[in-house]
Parts: structure tokens; C-alpha cells; sequence
């Protein structure tokens, strides 16, 4: 993960060459990493997104994209946005493939490194990743699949700087990268919801050295450790899950609670204005009624509230006028009532 122009792909592909040329040459230039796995796969989230460019150009309507990722920018057109996000769900199909496939055939003495090259400046990003393996972990349960996170935190004018050398659609907008720099998440496990990212590591490429294998023995040790500790098949939901899961059920009380109390609060005023109507001299009394109940309502949190109306409206009139018989078929009465009928079928 990082910035554009951070470095990420040049090593990606460094890994990917030595690899290669150990199967075909005396090479001297093996690493740690290239000794440790039989075979060495990238997926390039870039590449993704150029092959789904070009077919989406041929077909594209003109469709408009929303910002919810954060990147929208009037240097990128609607193809290149619904290329980007084409691509999330396009990368993890590849994994969920490529690792279906390795565990499907004897693997028992063969390892795959799988290389997700890609910003993941968000932590839901590289959460979709893990649970993409813990996916394929239901179904081969004997499996062994590791899981770390390789930030490459190189200067933001750096990678800048270097992004203004390329050519086309490698070259991304300035301020695209500024706002990917302003919200990137670095992997912390001790954030909510990211206890999978405990085996990270941070690499300042500032000069541009991660294709001369100087980082390669820590990246080493982070993926060895990520491998004694693999990732763990999902069996139901994990605390944090349920700490999420619970935390939006309290998110969601507390909206339904607050949409009651406007909504007694917006009949109470129609109260006030239908005894108004009726007798003007009674409003300012009627108002007093009306803040008493809403100052009660929110000292209680709502608890008052529940769904019964028909109590609001019972409180509010007797509070005003009392409740003897006499009065049931006022011409007051009769306007709260109206009101209140009216009020119910409004909603």
C-alpha cells in the first residue's frame, strides 16, 4: 500500500523478476523473500484498471460517479472511476481464484506468494482482502495463508515529483494524490476493527532504493511472522463484529429516538396552533404545555415516548383544559383532535 509513485510496483516487480531469473540463470541477486515461496504472483490493481478502461470506452453511457471513494476529480472522467472501482471487485475475484486453485491441486509442499499492489489507502480496503482469505479458509480448512501489509510511506512531494515524469493514465492528477495523502490510513492494529493488520511494516522510499532489495530482509521477517501466525477460518462473528454490529444498533436507537421527539415535538406545535384557531388568548399557555412535555421527553432520553401518541394529546389537552365530560365536545377539543387526526394520516 501508498501513494501513487510511492515505490509499491517497482519492488512488486523487482520480487517478480529475481524470481524468475533463479529458474532460468545462476542468479545472485536472491532475496530472502524469492528463496521462501515456490511461486510469486502480482496482482496488479493498475493493469486491472487500464484492460477495464479500454472496455468500458467501447461501452461506456456516460453514467455519473459519486465521490463515496474520495478520488473524484474533473481530470478523471466517469470511465476511469468506474474503471477504478471495477477493479476492487475484479482483483479479489483473481485472488479468490488463484488461491481456489492452489489449495484445490497437492500443495503440501509448495508456497504462493500473492502480491496485491494497489494504494489501499483505506483500511476497508485491505479488510476486503483479509476476509477474502478468510473466505477461501472455510472451504479448505487446512490451509495456511499469512496476511501483512507492506506500507510504503514515501514523501508525499516526493511521490509527487515522480508522478509528474509519467506519461497518460499513469500519471495522476495532483490533487487526486493530495487527497489520497490526507486520508490514507496507515496499517495500526490497535485501531477499532484492525487487529488483522498486526503484522505490518513501514518503509520510507524517499530514494527511491526498494528495487536494490534493502528493505527485503524486514519485509521478510514481517511475512514469516504473518505465516507462524496465520490467518484463522471466520466461525461466526468475531468480537469485533459484534462490538460493530452493537455499536450501530445503539447509532440506530438513538436516530429512531431523536426522529420520535421531532415528530411529537411537530404535533405539539400543530396543538398550539389549532388551540390558536380556537382561542387565541390560550396559545401562549398552550406553549408552556408543549415545552414542558418536550423538556420531560428529552430528560428521559424519549422513554416516554414508545409509540403512544394518543397519551401525548390526552396529557396535552388535560393539561390545558381539564378533563371533565363537558368539555369532550368543545369546540377547542374538537380542534385538537381534528389536528391530531390529521397529523397521523401525515405520517
Amino acid at each position: 500500500m501508498g501513494l501513487p509513485a510511492s515505490g509499491k510496483s517497482t519492488f512488486a516487480n523487482s520480487l517478480l523478476d529475481i524470481h524468475k531469473e533463479k529458474h532460468t540463470t545462476t542468479n545472485k541477486n536472491d532475496t530472502p523473500i524469492t528463496s521462501l515461496f515456490d511461486k510469486i504472483i502480482v496482482i496488479d490493481y493498475d493493469y486491472i484498471t487500464q484492460e477495464l478502461y479500454l472496455n468500458n470506452n467501447e461501452t461506456n453511457t456516460g453514467s455519473n460517479i459519486s465521490d463515496e471513494d474520495g478520488i473524484h476529480n474533473s481530470s478523471f472522467d466517469n470511465i476511469d472511476l468506474e474503471s477504478w472501482r471495477k477493479t476492487r471487485v475484479t482483483a479479489l475475484a483473481n485472488l479468490k481464484d488463484i488461491l481456489t486453485l492452489h489449495f484445490a491441486e497437492d500443495t503440501a509442499d509448495s508456497s504462493i506468494l500473492i502480491v496485491m499492489d494497489d494504494n489501499f489507502h483505506l483500511r476497508s480496503m485491505r479488510r476486503e482482502v483479509y476476509r477474502t482469505c478468510q473466505e477461501i479458509l472455510a472451504i479448505h480448512t487446512q490451509a495456511i495463508i499469512g496476511f501483512s501489509t507492506i506500507y510504503f510511506q514515501t514523501p508525499l512531494e516526493v511521490c509527487i515529483e515522480r508522478n509528474n515524469t509519467r506519461n497518460g493514465k499513469a500519471c495522476i492528477p495532483i490533487d487526486v494524490i493530495r487527497r489520497m495523502d490526507a486520508t490514507i490510513e496507515p496499517p495500526d492494529a490497535s485501531k477499532p476493527y484492525a487487529s488483522f493488520e498486526r503484522f505490518s511494516i513501514s518503509i520510507d522510499n524517499k530514494a527511491n532504493d526498494a528495487d536494490d532489495n534493502i528493505h527485503t530482509d524486514d519485509i521478510y521477517t514481517c511475512i514469516k511472522q504473518s505465516l507462524l501466525s496465520p490467518i484463522l477460518p471466520k466461525n461466526g462473528l468475531s468480537s469485533e463484529e459484534v462490538a460493530k454490529i452493537e455499536e450501530q444498533r445503539i447509532l440506530q436507537q438513538e436516530a429512531t429516538r431523536k426522529c420520535h421527539i421531532q415528530q411529537i415535538d411537530q404535533l405539539l406545535r400543530k396543538l398550539v396552533g389549532a388551540v390558536g384557531r380556537i382561542e387565541k388568548k390560550k396559545s401562549r399557555e398552550a406553549n408552556e404545555i408543549r415545552k414542558s412535555i418536550m423538556d420531560r421527553m428529552r430528560k428521559h432520553n424519549g422513554d416516554e415516548i414508545a409509540d403512544n401518541r394518543d397519551h401525548i394529546v390526552e396529557h396535552f389537552t388535560s393539561s390545558l383544559i381539564g378533563i371533565e365530560k363537558s368539555n369532550l365536545d368543545s369546540p377547542l377539543v374538537k380542534s385538537i383532535n381534528d389536528t391530531y387526526q390529521q397529523f397521523q394520516g401525515s405520517i
